[in-house]
């Protein structure tokens, strides 16, 4: 069992019984105590459970943080659709693009022309469903474990896949922005996908509406200068703006 299967199964453990012991832990998956404290310790640094004397308990302030594509469809959507439309100008007909997951994800998957023949690669269940009925793009899918708050698919074979193949574009998504402190995203699977995705792209452009910046969430996967474009809205404050410019090109839809 992979670490983020794991990491999955003791959040889920933890949801429904309220607290564990490390030995109880140990016992449900099966694994060494070693193994489970580096788990425990690795949710912890998320905010997804508190440890106490001999076990752990469920952080319900996390709850309402969980981010789900679903619900994020309509967040944000006027300013989200904007950037979209703006992520696609950069497309050129025989392209080969990566399309991150997430709900900005979704929508230029959406707007992609349909006249204009392309290979996509992705790994989120939503975006494959819109890239497959374009009669003009040819869909790469990378499969594995399906997590479905992000819609997204997760395995070694499908990080394997995308270090095979190589693009003109990859469009990321993120869930917190920082000039300090760079890039991240929330759930601790997603960081190696976003930042393989990145090391096999010709440009890389960040997607992102405004009420990510100034947000941290626990997993770094890039930095500001990472990336060749950052796409966001004129929700954007003058501050972060000026933090950022200079570091990489920055357009405001």
């Amino acid at each position: 069992m992979i670490k983020s299967e794991r990491l999955e199964k003791i959040t889920d453990y933890i949801k429904i019984n309220t607290s564990a012991t490390i030995q109880e832990l140990v016992e449900v998956l099966n694994v060494s105590h070693m193994t489970i404290r580096r788990d425990v310790k690795t949710l912890e640094e998320e905010e997804i459970l508190n440890v106490i004397h001999g076990g752990v308990i469920y952080n319900a302030q996390h709850h309402s943080d969980d981010y789900k594509t679903i619900i994020a469809r309509t967040s944000h959507l006027h300013e989200k659709e904007k950037i979209a439309l703006q992520a696609i100008t950069y497309i050129k007909p025989n392209d080969s693009i990566i399309i991150d997951a997430g709900s900005t994800g979704e929508l230029i998957a959406t707007f992609l022309p349909t006249n204009m023949p392309l290979t996509i690669v992705c790994y989120a269940l939503n975006i494959a469903t819109i890239i497959a009925k374009k009669p003009n793009c040819t869909l790469i899918l990378s499969g594995g474990h399906y997590h479905e708050s992000s819609m997204s698919f997760e395995s070694n074979e499908g990080l394997e896949l995308l270090k095979q193949n190589r693009v003109n574009i990859a469009f990321i998504t993120a869930n917190g922005v920082s000039s300090t402190l760079g890039i991240t995203c929330s759930a601790y699977f997603e960081r190696l996908i976003k930042h393989t995705a990145l090391k096999s792209s010709k440009m890389s452009i960040l997607v992102a509406d405004s009420s990510k910046f100034d947000v941290i969430k626990p997993n770094h996967f890039a930095n500001i200068e990472d990336f060749d474009i950052i796409i966001t809205d004129k929700g954007l404050s003058e501050e972060c703006a000026s933090s950022i410019k200079g570091k990489t090109t920055l357009v405001v839809t």
